[in-house]
């Protein structure tokens, strides 16, 4: 028995309770110390880089894709999917400086309701869309105004109203409700007031000073641009 506790005590030999103690408290400083770094990365560091730099490519491809007037639509989608999945913060004030303008749609037309011939983009070429669709959220008051065109410039369709973030807003997608409250026909010169009335639910998902990608609960994305980002755009290219 003897030779048994001996064996068994070079196998595992004993600490001293001070010994014992300087590792429970080099063991807690370690796990204190990694804890720290890592909340700190949390705050510097909130959204992983990879993250960041594929939504940046994804986004200055997509400027390109414009500029030229691309029928790669497949790719167009791809670069959207990247920037739907790219979970970045978001910052209620660069919603302004619009209005934006529709240069790209997907499944589901947004805002159908009201118009639908001012959503309808060319099929042929990204951001060449016969009659623009433009939206314009204002921060300071929180107001909205949807516009349309239905044949051109000639004839154009307004809804207005206000707009509230619903749920997390730290990062997106975030949840946004638009009540409308009225609207407005413009026909060859002539105004006409719409009783137009009603709440909907679009996702904000990818949000810079001069991009955005919304969703609505259908599925149905629209990729906007400042409107006069895309002047710029379309300008360069002649």
């Amino acid at each position: 028995m003897a030779m048994q506790n001996t064996l068994l005590g070079s196998r595992a030999p004993q600490l001293t309770s001070s010994s014992s103690l300087k590792v429970r408290r080099h063991t807690c400083h370690q796990r204190l110390h990694t804890a720290a770094k890592a909340s700190l990365n949390q705050i510097f560091n909130p959204v992983p880089a990879y993250r960041r730099i594929a939504a940046d490519l994804a986004g200055a491809e997509i400027y390109e894709a414009v500029r030229k007037g691309s029928s790669d639509f497949q790719r167009v989608s791809a670069l959207v999917d990247t920037l739907l999945e790219s979970n970045l913060p978001f910052k209620e004030k660069l919603l302004g400086g619009g209005p934006w303008q529709v240069v790209y749609t997907r499944g589901p037309l947004l805002w159908q309701g009201f118009t639908v011939a001012g959503n309808a983009l060319s099929k042929h070429r990204i951001g060449r869309s016969k009659n623009k669709a433009s939206q314009e959220y204002n921060p300071a008051d929180r107001s909205v105004i949807n516009r349309g065109e239905v044949l051109g410039d000639c004839v154009r369709v307004s809804a207005c109203g206000s707009y509230e973030p619903v749920g997390e807003t730290k990062t997106m997608p975030v949840l946004v409700k638009a009540d409308i409250e009225g609207g407005e026909l413009n026909a060859f010169g002539r105004s006409l007031p719409l009783p137009i009335r009603g709440s909907g639910y679009v996702s904000i998902a990818y949000l810079d000073e001069c991009l955005r990608v919304l969703q609505d609960r259908r599925g149905g994305v629209a990729v906007q641009m400042r409107e006069d980002v895309l002047q710029q755009l379309l300008a360069a290219n002649g």
